[in-house]
Order: C-alpha cells, then sequence, then structure tokens
C-alpha cells in the first residue's frame, strides 16, 4: 500500500517529493480533453473530482469554454470557482450559495463591438456550436473550418488587434488584455491569493497549446499524453505528463495527490 505521500515509479508525478506534494492546496485544471475525453465526462473523471474534494482540494477550472457550459460545470460538479473564456469571466457561489459572475475588468465596449464586427466577418457556418453561449470571445470550430480559411481568420483576428490561443478543438479569439494566465492571476488576487501563493500551492492540468502558459507559471504542471504527441509545438512543457490522455490521464494525477491534513 502507498504511503500518504508516496508516488509511484512510473507514475505521472514521480519525482516530486512528500514536501513538494503536500503543498498542494489548488488543483487548477483546463477542461476539453484534460477533464473530458472527447467531449464527454468519464466516470472515472468525475470519480476523480469527488476524490479531490474529499481529499480536501478546491478544484479551480480554468477553461476556453463558453460562459453557458462553465455555469454547468459549477453547477454540477465539485468544483470551488470557474474562470471562462480564456480569462473573461469568473463564476463562483456566493455564500448564500447563489452563483455570482466577475467580468474581467480590462475587457471595453470597444473590445465589445470589434467582437461583432469580427463575428460577422468570420461566418456562422465556421463558429462552434456553443458559440450563442460565449459572453467575450468567439470560438472558431476546427472541425468545421479548413486550414486556408482558419489561417484567415487568424490575419483577419491579427489586423484588428485580437489575441487568440488553440485548443484540441477550437481557435479562440477576444479583444482585451487578458488571457488564461493573466485571468486567474488576477481573479486569484481578488480571492486574497498572490501571485507567489499561487505558484507555491497550486498544480495545474492541461492538454493542448492553450494551456503553455500555465505550464510555464505553475511549476507542478501536468500535461496529458496529448501534449507528449505534439511536444514540438510547445514553447513550455509541463514538468509531468500523464500516461493517459484527456480524464483517464486527469484520474491518474488526482490518484496520486494525498489527503490534505
Amino acid at each position: 500500500m502507498m504511503k500518504a505521500c508516496e508516488v509511484l515509479k512510473g507514475s505521472p508525478l514521480e519525482g516530486l517529493s512528500c514536501i513538494e506534494l503536500e503543498s498542494i492546496q489548488l488543483i487548477i485544471s483546463d477542461v476539453d480533453d484534460t477533464i473530458t475525453s472527447q467531449g464527454r465526462l468519464r466516470p472515472c473523471a468525475l470519480e476523480a473530482l469527488e476524490s479531490a474534494e474529499r481529499k480536501g482540494y478546491r478544484t479551480v477550472l480554468l477553461s476556453g469554454g463558453s460562459a453557458g457550459w462553465c455555469e454547468v460545470y459549477l453547477r454540477q460538479w465539485p468544483v470551488y470557482m470557474v474562470i471562462a473564456e480564456s480569462g473573461a469571466v469568473l463564476m463562483y457561489r456566493d455564500e448564500k450559495g447563489n452563483i455570482q459572475y466577475q467580468q474581467n475588468p480590462c475587457i471595453t465596449e470597444e473590445d465589445s463591438k470589434k467582437r461583432e464586427d469580427l463575428l460577422k466577418m468570420i461566418g456562422h457556418e465556421y463558429l462552434s456550436s456553443d458559440q450563442y453561449a460565449r459572453l467575450y470571445d468567439i470560438a472558431v470550430d476546427l472541425s468545421r473550418t479548413p486550414a486556408d480559411r482558419l489561417d484567415d481568420i487568424r490575419k483577419a483576428a491579427q489586423a484588428m488587434g485580437a489575441h487568440y490561443a488553440q485548443s484540441s478543438i477550437h481557435l479562440n479569439i477576444w479583444f482585451g488584455d487578458y488571457s488564461k494566465r493573466k485571468g486567474l492571476i488576477g481573479f486569484m488576487e481578488l480571492c486574497g491569493i498572490d501571485e507567489e501563493t499561487l505558484k507555491n500551492s497550486s498544480i495545474y492540468l492541461g492538454d493542448a497549446q492553450n494551456d503553455e502558459e500555465m505550464f510555464d507559471l505553475i511549476p507542478l504542471s501536468v500535461g496529458m499524453k496529448s501534449v507528449a504527441d505534439n511536444r514540438e509545438a510547445f514553447r513550455y512543457l509541463p514538468a509531468f505528463i500523464a500516461e493517459g490522455y484527456g480524464g483517464k490521464g486527469f484520474a491518474e494525477t488526482i490518484s496520486l495527490l494525498p489527503e490534505r491534513r
């Protein structure tokens, strides 16, 4: 039987010391193809989320997903808070259990107008099916967009001063000086958690290029196996790689975290 903070040889977290494992308070995770697998929440991943809560961790979801989808996560999954649309909006429950929203303060009316203009230029046929549930960003569906059209969209976004990042399923585009990294730091500071504390007390899990700035920020970062498959595309790689893809890799990693005292 494993000791309280022993990590099995060959596991995703092999090489971590007990002290490093016991410093973790927050689990910060991407959602699509990190917790989910090919768009579905598998039993192993849901059980891992439940296990994390039982062990005493707070889970923060950091997603490029729509505000609409992320509200569902907050309602149905055992998570502490959700940062949606690549850092645009924070969702959490107040002391009465009511869901509250906080927009990233850097988003302006001009940003919103540029977003509407770009949406018209892109065309509905290339957008994610959940675009209607997005408040601040644009999600281009990679499976529905030819490579040459995707390149045209990137160029148009750049010309308008937009930011963008690519996940395993979407090209996310937004206007405003924020990102997953900046959004997480800013919203955590509102919760009384400064950047250094965040770095030293968190573990991050992700699967795609839009997670690489988080791999760079959080020393204890874990990539799903898809990261190893595409490592040449990354500027920043995670410290550790799970053996499984998606929810299986997420569950592997959570199973190795000790109970918090």
